[in-house]
């Protein structure tokens, strides 16, 4: 049996185990876009709740949220949503329960430029950060890689809106939109007539790891979540459906044949990384 058609089967299964009756588990989505990394994240979700032995049923907010408004949320005592799942910062660490498991193993970190078709050259002759900071980058408002960006010198515009982001890259407002590793293709698929392309000269790397987090109104949620990934990560079911799911994307990249801008990430302290969980970051 091929390993896509066993992690087919075997998501099957957990779907089914996670979609009996039980405690509901509400998770956000994004206002008028597709997550490109849900479809993953949700089956990490849904892996990890099934590994706890406890009955859970996920389900989507009511309400679409952007990223902000849906900590906002699950840090309320009166909010609705219980779990979701973002890049990991000490400030959210503070507000939310973390579950310090990098669910993406650091992928978030690397990035790649999404560029217009016809600058696609435009980073050929880049190969460090002083070339990048003549340039305007593009992020989410809400999102802690812009507050990154800027810590390290780099120009960035900003969008509360996710697809408008798009929209701008393609009328000029901003030069290059870094996308992970693990986003940057299916943006590609989403806006097949926008005219973008995946730069192919440079990466930009930081420190960085996507956690779920659990509200702190749902303790026994949590402490569930992070038993049931770490029964996956010893049986081998967690690395099985990362690398079936994001295995692609990373050797799509051509990460060795890229000059890679290193950047600090001030709003990380590596130490508050596990160090079992630190073994796990990917490293090309």
């Amino acid at each position: 049996m091929g390993v896509l058609r066993w992690v087919s089967i075997t998501l099957l299964m957990i779907g089914s185990m996670c979609c009996q009756a039980g405690e509901l588990v509400r998770f956000p989505t994004l206002p008028g876009a597709n997550d490109p990394n849900e479809a993953y994240v949700l089956a990490m979700l849904r892996l990890g709740l099934a590994k706890s032995g406890k009955a859970y049923e996920v389900v989507a907010g009511a309400n679409p949220m952007l990223q902000g408004r849906a900590i906002l949320d699950a840090s309320s005592p009166t909010g609705k949503i219980d779990v979701l799942w973002s890049m990991t910062t000490n400030e959210r660490e503070s507000k939310l329960l973390p579950i310090p498991i990098p669910i993406d193993k650091g992928l978030l970190g690397w990035r790649i430029p999404l560029l217009r078709a016809d600058h696609a050259n435009l980073l050929a002759d880049v190969t460090g950060l002083a070339d990048l900071s003549h340039l305007k980058a593009g992020q989410g408002h809400d999102w802690p890689d812009t507050e990154i960006l800027r810590s390290n010198g780099l120009t960035v515009q900003t969008s509360s809106d996710y697809e408008t982001l798009f929209s701008m890259l393609s009328v000029g407002r901003f030069d290059y939109f870094p996308r992970s590793i693990m986003e940057i293709w299916n943006d590609i698929a989403n806006h097949p007539t926008a005219g973008f392309v995946v730069d192919d000269h440079i990466a930009i790397h930081y420190p960085a790891a996507a956690y779920f987090f659990v509200s702190p109104r749902r303790p026994q949620l949590a402490k569930d979540l992070q038993s049931g990934l770490e029964r996956a990560i010893a049986d081998g079911s967690f690395e099985t459906l990362y690398q079936a799911r994001l295995g692609p994307f990373i050797k799509r990249s051509h990460l060795g044949q890229r000059h890679v801008i290193e950047l600090a990430n001030p709003l990380l302290k590596m130490s508050s990384i596990p160090l079992n969980a630190r073994g796990q970051l990917f490293q090309p």
